[in-house]
């Protein structure tokens, strides 16, 4: 079996992997896996932190720049996209610049990564596929009230994943979402505070509890691994069973 950070279809290479939404949360937890496994890791995101490149993922000419890592020159061999935001109230009070700025930052990001993805130059994937991993939502399957606008982004996120794994394949070029669920991180932390939602959500969730970013981290490690060879337009659900 190969290597961790070894294909099939090649000798081992160090992986540089461009990370978005690097900053905080389930990006910095993949981050940290990602270097833990012995990769190179391109952290971006418009929040300041170590090891972080200010990067804006609905900026088109910013991804058109990017392509190497600013640290060592190599080319990016992988990306992970799991920059997004949220906004929470009800449909009635959703201004048309909310809607817009979290469709703006999770659905056009979303594409503008896959199309740079698609841009890519397959001689730099030194003989391995270049993995794609994207974040969705597990709200896909199970709405939450009150977030429409996120709720939007991310079934456009998930048929965006959907649409590039088919297309970006015979390009070796693989394409892969998580759809994490109620994961606690900074985004999420209000909730889990509060008591009165932190009762209803455990309630909710058969394993009673929140997820880690450790956990979408070990998932997003094995969608851009060599175990995962034969997965395409997977969308891997990490939710403790809320949606099941």
């Amino acid at each position: 079996m190969p290597e961790r950070g070894e294909s099939s279809r090649g000798s081992a290479v160090q992986r540089v992997i461009a990370v978005t939404g690097a900053a905080s949360g389930i990006g910095a937890a993949i981050s940290a896996r990602l270097r833990a496994d012995g990769a190179e890791v391109v952290g971006l995101d418009t929040a300041a932190a170590p090891r972080v490149q200010h990067f804006d993922v609905a900026d088109e000419q910013q991804w058109a720049e990017l392509a190497r890592s600013p640290a060592t020159g190599r080319s990016i061999t992988g990306l992970v996209h799991a920059a997004g935001i949220r906004a929470r109230s009800p449909l009635a009070e959703t201004s048309l610049d909310d809607f817009r700025r979290v469709l703006d930052v999770n659905a056009t990001g979303t594409f503008l990564a896959l199309r740079w993805a698609a841009r890519l130059d397959p001689s730099q994937f030194h003989n391995q596929e270049f993995a794609v991993v994207v974040l969705s939502s597990a709200t896909v399957d199970r709405r939450v009230e009150h977030q429409v606008a996120y709720n939007a982004s991310k079934a456009a996120v998930t048929a965006l994943v959907r649409s590039a794994a088919r297309e970006l394949a015979p390009l070796g070029v693989r394409v892969n979402a998580i759809a994490p669920g109620s994961i606690r991180t900074p985004m999420t932390e209000a909730g889990w505070v509060a008591p009165d939602h932190a009762e209803r959500m455990r309630a909710e969730i058969p394993v009673g509890r929140p997820g880690t970013g450790d956990e979408v981290a070990s998932a997003a490690a094995y969608l851009l691994g060599p175990e995962s060879s034969y997965c395409f337009g997977t969308v891997m659900t990490v939710d403790g069973g809320w949606t099941a």
